[in-house]
């Protein structure tokens, strides 16, 4: 027959086998996380790189075909400067749908868990 004490040992040893398998799916979870996150910021950067220069290489395009068809190389630098200020203004003035919603969403996907209880859960 069982004491007391043996039960609360019993207890308190699986209470610590418990916290230590808490502890090592928090890391899991965490590193988890942090990879989704650091690929992503990776990706976004060589996207962002990219597409810059592709940006530039398009606006010389532009410029050097306006050039051709005005005879004018300031007029041509100086509408496609226009161009980019205009552009800047729009994505200013959109920011919050077009920049902070969407990484709002996607960190709050992220960083916050919405598992689905498991089926051997009951819903109250």
């Amino acid at each position: 027959m069982e004491t007391t004490t043996d039960v609360i040992v019993r207890l308190a040893e699986s209470l610590k086998r418990y916290l230590g398998y808490q502890r090592t799916y928090i890391q899991l979870d965490l590193t988890e996380k942090l990879t989704i996150l650091l690929t992503a910021l990776i990706i976004g950067a060589v996207i962002f790189v990219i597409s810059i220069i592709a940006v530039i290489f398009i606006a010389l395009t532009i410029a050097a075909a306006i050039e051709t068809w005005t005879g004018n190389a300031c007029f041509a630098y100086g509408s496609i400067s226009c161009l980019f200020i205009l552009t800047c203004f729009i994505i200013f003035w959109m920011r919050k749908p077009w920049i902070v919603d969407p990484l709002t969403k996607f960190f709050s996907n992220i960083l916050l868990d919405s598992q689905q209880p498991d089926n051997n859960e009951e819903n109250l």
